[in-house]
């Protein structure tokens, strides 16, 4: 048995650490984080292949943004966003239009460039470039466009933006389909 002052001594330490414990986790429960991402899937696109002819996009079906920022900000307990930018950007051949055998690449392609635009009618905001792929990337089955830094993108996502795109290259001999992912960096207040 501990003498009695030991037995004081020993109760108010592990309420001093107990409290201040208490404190430390209340403190870190309090704090937001200063950032987050949110991960967007764009819809399945399809280079329909023709032999001889020439491609004038990389997205022939252009992209909607259907994310609400603040909604993803609320989600995640954090303050309403301040700024945006594209964090992220892949392209990914898939299988739909491949049958046994067949191997799709982005051979076709030579150059690209990626811009977000608004899609409400008389807006003021301009269409703005975010990334590019500026030679020839080869046959390859994954590409990752290089993208504009810096570009803070949260106006356009606010009112309403989607994803075009031009290229230059010729038309795949069969058809290719591909996926893309883009990852949104969001700063917050």
């Amino acid at each position: 048995m501990l003498p009695m002052r030991t037995q004081i001594a020993s109760t108010w330490t592990w309420s001093r650490l107990s409290a201040v414990t208490l404190l430390l986790g209340l403190s870190v429960a309090g704090c937001q984080a200063d950032s987050f991402n949110v991960t967007i899937d764009v819809t399945e696109q399809r280079q329909v292949g023709q032999v001889g002819g020439t491609i004038s996009t990389l997205l022939p079906t252009p992209f909607v943004f259907a994310v609400n920022l603040n909604d993803e900000a609320k989600i995640r307990n954090a303050n309403p966003p301040r700024q945006a930018f594209i964090k992220d950007f892949t392209m990914v051949i898939t299988g739909t239009a491949r049958p046994v055998g067949d191997i799709d690449t982005f051979d076709y392609l030579n150059t690209a460039e990626f811009f977000v635009e608004p899609t409400r009618a008389g807006s003021v905001l301009q269409k703005v470039k975010v990334a590019d792929i500026p030679a020839k990337e080869g046959p390859a089955g994954q590409i990752s466009p290089r993208l504009v830094s810096n570009l803070d993108l949260l106006p356009l996502l606010q009112e309403g933006a989607r994803l075009t795109s031009t290229a230059t290259g010729s038309t795949p001999s069969d058809d290719v389909t591909y996926s893309a992912s883009i990852v949104l960096g969001v700063d917050v207040f």
